[in-house]
């Protein structure tokens, strides 16, 4: 007959947590190795976060052990989106600079003046773009040019207001009107907003979710059949992996 005292407890709960460990250690480190997607340095820091975890459930064979890699995994993540960030704004600046050096140097040089109008478009600055492609354009009449002008006037007064696409058949309509001439269909702020919200999703799912996802962790740990904790735990694990954890 089976010993069903703390003992026996005790080694599931063991069980379980080297489980998860050896889950998040081939998702965290050895899928990435294997692809060639993880640094050096992301190596050493993960080991040193899974030796820790283990040392950690040696000593008192605590839960916390499993959100040790997991927590660190999800703060590196945060830290290189944020490094590829500025890096990116950085060499953006670099870039500005050395092309109005070389229009200081070649005020005729249109081109110069299109890169410099496209940066700005990018960073949806639609006026200083204007002002760069109108500049172009006076140096050199191009098709290509007049078209980025059409657009970024376009741009300019959607971003004002003045104007607005209907997502129904594309006609454009005036900022006051709230419904689209051609078809019909209301101005749709709503959708603008979820689509505004897309790019930031991970963090607006953990900074509203985090607390629900806490609960549910004290109540998988607490209340539930060990079993049952397992696999809700492992699904959870999954889903934050699968949705918002990669790229």
């Amino acid at each position: 007959m089976i010993n069903w005292g703390s003992g026996y407890f005790l080694g599931l709960k063991l069980a379980f947590i080297l489980i998860i460990l050896g889950i998040e250690f081939y998702f965290i480190v050895f899928e990435k190795l294997m692809e060639k997607d993880i640094s050096y340095q992301e190596i050493t820091i993960f080991s040193f976060l899974f030796i820790a975890s283990i040392v950690l459930t040696i000593l008192k064979i605590s839960l916390i052990s499993i959100f040790i890699p997991f927590s660190g995994y999800i703060f590196i993540h945060f830290l290189q989106e944020k490094n590829e960030k500025y890096l990116s704004e950085k060499l953006e600046i670099k870039r500005i600079n050395e092309l109005k050096e070389i229009i200081s140097q070649q005020p005729n040089n249109y081109k110069a003046y299109i890169e410099l109008g496209d940066i700005y478009f990018k960073k949806e600055e639609y006026s200083q773009a204007l002002q760069f492609y109108k500049t172009a354009y006076r140096i050199k009449d191009l098709p290509l040019i007049k078209h980025k002008i059409s657009i970024s006037e376009k741009e300019q007064k959607i971003k004002e207001g003045e104007l607005w696409i209907c997502r129904n058949c594309g006609e454009e309509n005036l900022g006051g009107q709230q419904k689209c001439k051609n078809c019909g269909e209301r101005k749709d702020v709503i959708k603008s907003i979820t689509a505004d919200l897309k790019g930031v999703k991970k963090y607006i799912f953990f900074l509203l979710i985090s607390p629900i996802i806490v609960l549910l962790i004290f109540i998988i740990i607490k209340f539930l059949p060990l079993y049952f904790s397992v696999i809700l735990f492992l699904f959870m694990l999954y889903l934050a992996f699968r949705f918002f954890l990669t790229p």
